[in-house]
């Protein structure tokens, strides 16, 4: 088995701050919703009061009926909810709804976790023997300042992302083989969720890597999420098709498993569902790019 989503790494959303996206969202309400500058300006202020009381995560679903919530509280009429969930999709396209990306803490030594064998480029089973921190040297400022401990922190952080500072060392259990390798190819075993319960479909050629392997069925809209486009009657935006139960359990991709399990771990099933739906928007996206380019001179 291979893992196929890290929820550790999963990203909240949040409304962007600022004139700019505020005066944004308030045109698409006036344009979709034919709200007027009051109401539309009432929604604006009273969704992302509603959004920071309530932490309501990265659902589309959550997000789309949160913001009908706040319309019809506002005074605007109903609307199917196909609509707003096209609204969150239009407002995420135009950075108003930004991704928060959260810090995932380090594995602890004695973590099982489920690792990629550089001899054949596969998951396998393995335990974390240490976590190797990468040294971090900061850049010469370029004038003297006072920072607060807050922004030193974060500073830091900041740096430690880019060295792309963390690897674990860790030890394959089938072969006792030690191997230090980036944290973007180490997952907890206890958190592995194969959303496409490991479809496989025998010996083909990956139409990510264009390897001959074992290939497995991606969905490309994720099955947690069929019920929500079938009652919705609507497809994400980008997908050529029906919204029915044929349709989405036939859209996909074939995909070894590596490549299948990265593309898992890009974003969650909604995300996938609403951004990342078709092998175009996935090859293009640049943390596929880079798993590719490491994965071709393997």
């Amino acid at each position: 088995p291979a893992p196929t989503e890290q929820r550790l790494g999963r990203m909240p959303w949040a409304l962007r701050e600022g004139a700019r996206s505020d005066a944004r969202f308030a045109s698409l309400l006036r344009e979709r919703l034919g709200a007027d500058a009051r109401a539309a300006d009432l929604v604006v202020a009273s969704f992302a009061a509603a959004v920071c009381d309530e932490g309501v995560g990265s659902s589309a679903d959550v997000w789309g009926a949160t913001l009908r919530d706040t319309c019809l509280e506002c005074g605007l009429e109903d609307e199917p909810p196909e609509i707003f969930y096209d609204l969150i999709a239009s407002l995420q396209r135009h950075g108003v709804v930004i991704d928060v990306k959260v810090p995932v803490p380090p594995l602890a030594v004695g973590t099982h976790v489920l690792a990629l064998l550089e001899e054949d480029g596969l998951y396998h089973e393995a335990v974390v023997e240490a976590v190797v921190e990468a040294e971090v040297v900061a850049p010469p400022a370029r004038k003297p300042k006072r920072e607060t401990a807050a922004q030193q922190s974060a500073g830091k952080e900041l740096l430690l992302k880019k060295a792309g500072m963390r690897r674990y060392r860790v030890v394959f259990t089938e072969y006792g083989k030690p191997q230090e390798l980036a944290e973007d190819f180490v997952v907890n075993i206890e958190v592995v969720v194969d959303d496409d319960d490991d479809e496989s479909r025998g010996e083909g050629v990956c139409e990510m890597c264009i390897r001959s392997l074992p290939i497995t069925f991606h969905h490309l809209i994720p099955r947690e999420t069929h019920g929500k486009y079938i009652r919705a009657r609507s497809l994400p935006s980008g997908v050529e098709g029906a919204p029915t139960r044929i349709f989405l359990a036939t859209y996909g991709m074939l995909l070894c498993r590596p490549c299948h399990t990265h593309v898992h771990r890009v974003g969650s099933n909604d995300e996938l569902a609403e951004t990342l739906n078709t092998p175009s928007k996935i090859l293009a996206h640049p943390a596929v790019q880079k798993f590719l380019a490491w994965r071709i001179v393997r």
